[in-house]
């Protein structure tokens, strides 16, 4: 092959890889994913993005890597559509609606408009050209592909490592090093096109095939749950998981700076004083919120029906409002999809995505009138670290405050504790604006209702001379134990369930756990079943309040909490 043809060669090879590339170049341009917050971060992505793409052509021939670029071609205007839609790279759930027969919402991301659909020919018909341009006998050579390797291989070997270096701040041993090192890597990998979709396309397919499963495993399983009453007005009964809100920075509780103004003066709330999380994780949490698993019996979790199903069997209809990505085969994919209702308004982690998005959703909800007997679960994006991309502007009330551009060693770095701190309490600041518009849509209906709020788990600080951060550790803090329950009764509540009500204020100082979340909320409602527990309920005068309460760690050992 002579000079000049050679030329014309590796200039179809660039075309190629430029077409390949476009999915991320988009989202360096157009992206408001914390992976392109920065210019620095733009061109580490980038980076990245190149040696994931190009080094298949260290053993490929062009000719074949131009194949296989034709063929995931389709991907290829899948993640500019998402991306061109969200700012974020495609989710597991929008990949897992390809396998779920959902074609129309696929399609209509895809489709767009005339002007879109036109490009998006011309792009294909360009990139069948240059595929068949690109001649058989052209190779790269030895080199050429030994820099290719080399290059790669060694700036994945960098990023491995400044992970590493970054998980020195957040966990105590080397295996918990490890294991953050290995999620981080998965996350950026997951947000690198082509690689994200084949990552997400192989969760998806696994995600469903568990989801049928946990199906399989709980058809046959009745609470036999029945309405202790025949009330006829409108009930609606509301539970909000948090996210990362730690009771220590609420004022409601005490804290110096006014971060709940709206709960602190709301009426008909009771604050909890001494609750603890039964795990400091979130997909750990929260089945021993909406199940009746426990530290010591995980068999509900996976076996049994999450609450849902105990109020589908006392007549009400059941809905999931979540501001959370579900990932389809984790437990919240498999407790939301028990609902009548399910609706997600999340894009992405690290998006600036705000849990205001849910307030439209909850009045759709609140305004359907199939049935008068309503039982909802709101997911809150809450304080999720990132804690800056977690409210608008106008919340941006505690200063100075973390800058959405900084990278994830400055932004939670020691020396940046108190913008990590007043950012942390902005959202705490936020979550209080989003339970009080809960509450006054809830005040509207004129019903016979309650909000119950609590937090899936806390967060560290910088609290302490450990110089902890954030939350999962295996030897937890009480700034990750110790969590926020809030209770709000409407009036026609307190009216109909007078001894209720005067039970939850009775045991507000009580030993309280996650883990009565389950069997107080079927009370608080006057729902009966069969195996109930009355001492697991502190709406009820037979609660323990004197309980033992245990944590199940992320490395899976049990812990007395009281001793």
């Amino acid at each position: 092959m002579d000079r000049r043809s050679n030329t014309k060669q590796y200039f179809y090879l660039i075309i190629i890889l430029l077409i390949a590339m476009l999915p991320n170049l988009l989202l360096i341009f157009i992206g408001e994913d914390s992976i392109v917050a920065s210019f620095l971060k733009k061109s580490v992505f980038l980076v990245l993005c190149l040696s994931l793409l190009i080094i298949p052509l260290s053993f490929l021939k062009p000719k074949y890597y131009s194949w296989i670029i034709l063929l995931i071609f389709p991907l290829i205007l899948f993640e500019i559509s998402t991306i061109g839609h969200f700012k974020a790279p495609s989710s597991e759930e929008i990949i897992a609606s390809i396998f779920l027969t959902n074609y129309y919402e696929v399609s209509e991301l895809i489709r767009g408009n005339f002007l879109s659909s036109l490009i998006a020919l011309i792009l294909f018909l360009i990139t069948v050209f240059i595929s068949i341009k690109i001649k058989q006998s052209f190779k790269l050579s030895k080199n050429i592909k030994k820099l290719i390797l080399i290059s790669c291989l060694s700036f994945f070997t960098v990023l491995y490592i400044r992970n590493y270096i970054v998980s020195l701040t957040f966990k105590d041993n080397f295996k918990e090093r490890l294991g953050a090192t290995n999620y981080a890597i998965d996350v950026q990998l997951n947000k690198t096109f082509p690689v994200d979709v084949f990552l997400k396309l192989g969760k998806a397919y696994k995600g469903i095939k568990r989801k049928k499963r946990y199906k399989e495993n709980i058809k046959d399983y009745k609470f036999g749950a029945i309405k202790n009453d025949t009330i006829k007005k409108q009930e609606i009964y509301v539970l909000v998981i948090g996210e990362t809100s730690r009771k220590h920075n609420f004022s409601l509780y005490g804290y110096h700076k006014k971060t709940t103004p709206n709960l602190d003066e709301i009426s008909n709330i009771i604050a909890f004083r001494n609750v603890k999380s039964a795990a400091n994780v979130t997909s750990l949490s929260i089945p021993f919120m909406v199940t009746r698993a426990t530290p010591s019996n995980l068999n509900p979790k996976f076996n049994e029906p999450a609450i849902l199903n105990g109020f589908k069997e006392a007549g009400f209809k059941t809905y999931w409002l979540s501001n959370q990505a579900i990932g389809v085969g984790s437990v919240f994919g498999f407790y939301s999809s028990l609902a009548d209702v399910y609706k997600n308004t999340s894009a992405s982690l690290d998006v600036a995505n705000y849990d205001e998005k849910l307030f439209p959703e909850l009045k759709n909800v609140l305004e359907d009138s199939t049935s008068s007997k309503k039982f909802i679960v709101i997911h809150l994006l809450g304080s999720h670290f990132r804690y800056n991309y977690r409210y608008p502007k106008q919340f941006n009330f505690f200063n100075p405050s973390m800058s959405k551009g900084l990278s994830i060693q400055n932004s939670s770095s020691i020396s940046k504790k108190n913008e990590l701190i007043n950012s942390y309490d902005n959202s705490i600041l936020y979550t209080d604006y989003v339970i009080n518009n809960f509450i006054n849509q809830l005040k509207q209906q004129n019903a016979v209702s309650y909000l119950y709020y609590i937090s899936d788990h806390g967060e560290n600080l910088y609290d302490d001379d450990r110089n902890k951060l954030l939350h999962g550790f295996n030897k937890p803090t009480k700034y990750e134990i110790d969590i926020p329950l809030v209770i709000w009764l409407s009036k026609k509540y307190k009216n109909q369930y007078k001894e209720k009500a005067f039970q939850l204020l009775f045991n507000k100082n009580s030993q309280i756990s996650t883990v009565n979340t389950f069997h107080t909320l079927l009370n608080m409602s006057n729902i009966k079943y069969r195996t109930e527990d009355l001492k697991q309920s502190f709406a009820n005068k037979m609660f323990d309040s004197i309980q033992s309460r245990y944590f199940y760690t992320a490395d899976k050992n049990i812990i007395k909490l009281d001793k």
